[in-house]
């Protein structure tokens, strides 16, 4: 049995914390011992009653300014973990947050510190893009949830990363909640005949939601039907001045048009699983993505998806299960909503395979990639400090 410590910078739904979560629940269920630890700020909770241990890590106020709370965050993620003072084989960051406060507070004999990497970051902060780099190049192992992921961290970095995959709870989507979905119908404004589509993520420009904003401005003109969820808040850097020509944009739209983009900000897990159900489908145009985990509990809860046709999305998805398109033309996204809302006898076929092939994605079999990385990771750590400790004897 392993002793793991999984850490992420929220308590939040965003992906690297569902990632974290839902990490550690599948090792305990595997029969290990795995522990999430989360910033928390006064009062918060995670964002559903997990099946591990968990322990909330004390986050104050954030200032305003991007470098200052970055700071503020590793050192309270820092005084968490000296506080909690847990031993464990093997101490997992899933973000860069955690991952320097680790590299803070590391001592001999501590254990190793893996980082996964989600997708790469590129700042315009000297400080955050050194806490970066010193969260990939500090660690002791790296791990990348894709490909392209990968080759990103080898060609930035230098770096080399093993491949994890994510994956999907699938029986949270069996069954389906009508009473929610009625509710949420009511809530958002959702009336018969509503084209509805779904977007997950927040407004910030790695989500690419002012072309979203745009395509699916270009769709209404079309098709006067469709209605917009924008689900999920930006994360922990500042996108104020995206925010901004976001609200602008949205502004200068005709009435009835805004009314039908609905901002839905972070919602209970109860809730985002009836969404995505009664959603015809989800919008995920991203200009940069690690994997795209709301891609794959759409394709679970048996929704179409509209995507980049490129990586990481193209690891895993084809023709035969989304809708592909280039994420730089607001022609090309629209046309692939337009195509989708006037032909449903695609977009059910297209959901159907996408149900299949998601399928393929379970935290079991992510937990099972995880521990024989960690076991080989643990065993090349162990080697080095058993060299370490022969040089030294051979030198007293």
């Amino acid at each position: 049995m392993l002793s793991v410590g999984i850490y992420t910078y929220s308590t939040k739904p965003r992906g690297s914390v569902v990632h974290a979560m839902c990490l550690a629940e599948a090792l305990v269920a595997a029969g290990h011992d795995a522990t999430l630890y989360a910033l928390g700020k006064p009062g918060a909770e995670i964002y559903r009653t997990p099946a591990c241990p968990v322990e909330l890590i004390p986050a104050a106020a954030a200032p305003t300014d991007p470098d200052a709370l970055i700071r503020q965050r590793i050192g309270e993620f820092a005084a968490g973990f000296r506080s909690f003072a847990r031993r464990h084989d093997i101490f997992h960051a899933q973000d860069c947050l955690a991952a320097n406060a680790l590299l803070a507070v590391r001592s001999p004999g501590m254990g190793p510190i893996v980082r996964t990497v989600h997708h790469i970051e590129h700042f315009e902060s000297p400080y955050l893009a050194e806490c970066q780099r010193r969260s990939i190049c500090g660690a002791d192992a790296i791990l990348s949830v894709s490909h392209v992921t990968q080759a990103n961290v080898l060609a930035e970095f230098g770096r080399k990363s093993m491949i994890v995959q994510n994956g999907v709870d699938h029986a949270r989507f069996v069954a389906r909640r009508i009473d929610v979905e009625e509710r949420l119908r009511r809530l958002y404004a959702v009336q018969p005949g509503d084209a509805t589509i779904l977007s997950v993520g927040g407004v910030e420009p790695r989500k690419n939601a002012i072309l979203a904003l745009r395509a699916v401005a270009r769709t209404y003109a079309v098709i006067p039907r469709v209605r917009w969820i924008l689900a999920g808040e930006h994360g922990i850097w500042d996108h104020s001045a995206y925010v901004a020509r976001f609200e602008e944009e949205l502004g200068k739209l005709p009435p009835d048009l805004r009314g039908r983009v609905m901002r839905a900000g972070t919602l209970p897990e109860e809730e985002m699983t009836s969404l995505y159900a009664m959603s015809d489908m989800l919008l995920c145009p991203s200009r940069e993505e690690g994997f795209g985990l709301c891609v794959l509990e759409a394709m679970s809860a048996g929704t179409a998806v509209v995507v980049p046709g490129r990586p990481p999305f193209t690891e895993y998805l084809d023709e035969s299960c989304a809708a592909l398109v280039d994420s730089a033309s607001i022609d090309s996204v629209s046309d692939g909503l337009s195509s989708l809302v006037v032909d449903p006898r695609r977009r059910h076929a297209l959901a159907d395979s996408a149900r299949q092939r998601s399928l393929r994605f379970t935290w079991s079999e992510s937990a099972s990639r995880h521990l024989s990385h960690y076991v080989t990771v643990i065993d090349g750590w162990r080697e080095d400090a058993n060299d370490v400790t022969h040089e030294r004897s051979i030198h007293a």
